[in-house]
């Protein structure tokens, strides 16, 4: 979300528009040279008291609504639960605000997969639950609810109750500067790999259900086929069972990524449940065709021309969804690389800008918003 926000509002001032940013003033990794810290509006960290993540999450949202200086601006535009208390904010005004709403996933539709499924319910569930009935308020008290999917927009509708003529569906993206196919030979000599061997690539962690389930597609595969991990944790169970096969790499610096996906002969996204993949596109549009469940929203944006669906989601058929991919070659490399502009980062920021337009041109909506729940704070050790 960070990365989504700081890309949208590069672009939003870039077309004339003055944006000022409401967040918790921290960063994941150290940034010491933001171009956009003078806009900045900051919640200190360490202000916010030490809780359970749902108070915190309902903590945030009221500070960020108490720090809203409604005169200054047209729109307020917030993601997923972040602008619960924004809602009754502007509800209370004279002539409100115009709301527009992001919905980068939502808790209930992962939950919901993970029942039919018959996976057991992550330990965070509650909270899964509780942020649901926050992004409810949210999604009804904005004019409109951009989803980063269909999947995401018929969760909205299905969960949420919101009408379809009040969701758009404007799809994450990635930025062309950054992401661009380099030759595989020199990526892997840069990288220190081996020329010749098999690479899968996977972003992410081995701790929750897609990377048990991908560590399990791998015991399944040649002890030749090796893993590129990037994460700023190494698993250390997983390196003492597959030894010298899966490389952690740590934390990966957004200007080297391209390095990684070009070296790559496929990514691995093995989740079967995402409101959208951005990784799935970086990696594309630099040539690294992605092995996915075929499931919304995995399935809206790989297609089997540009890369590998699994149809039943196991490991075994993932798996072999693998093999089909590294005996194919580099098959569907180009395909890829022309899929993934349908992404591109300029064509939906013009998206935005068009929701702008439009919410503003309509006027707030008429039906009075209504308070329909109120959130169970949960408290979690987590």
């Amino acid at each position: 979300m960070e990365k989504h926000v700081f890309e949208l509002v590069r672009g939003l001032i870039d077309r004339g528009i003055d944006v000022r940013i409401i967040c918790e003033d921290r960063s994941f990794l150290p940034d010491p040279n933001h171009e956009l810290a003078d806009r900045v509006i900051g919640i200190d960290p360490d202000s916010l008291r030490e809780q359970g993540w749902t108070e915190r999450y309902l903590e945030k949202a009221a500070r960020f609504a108490e720090v809203l200086d409604v005169e200054q601006y047209d729109i307020v535009h917030c993601h997923n639960q972040y602008g619960y208390r924004v809602v009754d904010r502007l509800a209370g005004m004279r002539d409100r605000l115009a709301l527009v709403s992001t919905f980068h996933l939502t808790p209930l539709g992962a939950l919901e997969r993970f029942a039919a499924l018959g996976v057991p319910e992550p330990e965070g569930a509650p909270i899964d639950r509780a942020v649901a009935s926050m992004e409810r308020t949210v999604a009804r008290g904005s004019d409109c609810c951009i989803a980063v999917s269909r999947g995401v927009g018929q969760e909205i509708e299905q969960f949420y109750g919101v009408g379809r003529d009040r969701i758009q569906i404007i799809y994450n993206w990635y930025n062309p500067a950054i992401f661009y196919p380099q030759d595989r030979k020199a990526a892997r000599q840069l990288l220190g790999l081996d020329p010749n061997a098999r690479y899968l690539l996977y972003i992410g962690h081995f701790g929750l259900h897609r990377g048990q389930f991908l560590a399990a597609a791998f015991r399944l595969l040649p002890a030749d086929i090796r893993m590129v991990v990037i994460h700023p944790e190494a698993d250390e169970q997983i390196r003492a069972e597959f030894g010298e096969r899966v490389m952690f790499a740590g934390h990966v610096p957004v200007e080297r990524m391209a390095l990684y996906y070009s070296a790559a002969d496929l990514q691995c996204f093995p989740t079967v449940y995402a409101g959208f993949g951005l990784v799935l596109v970086e990696g594309m549009a630099c040539g690294c065709p992605a092995v996915v469940c075929n499931y919304e929203a995995m399935n809206e944006i790989v297609t089997t021309e540009s890369g590998y669906l699994v149809d039943e989601p196991t490991p075994t058929a993932y798996a072999a969804q693998i093999m089909a991919g590294l005996q194919q070659g580099d098959w569907k490399r180009s395909a890829a690389i022309e899929r993934s502009r349908t992404f591109r980062m300029q064509r939906g920021i013009d998206a935005v800008v068009d929701v702008y337009q439009r919410v503003l041109a309509a006027g707030p909506a008429t039906e009075p918003y209504q308070r329909k729940s109120a959130v169970k704070a949960e408290r979690s050790g987590t």
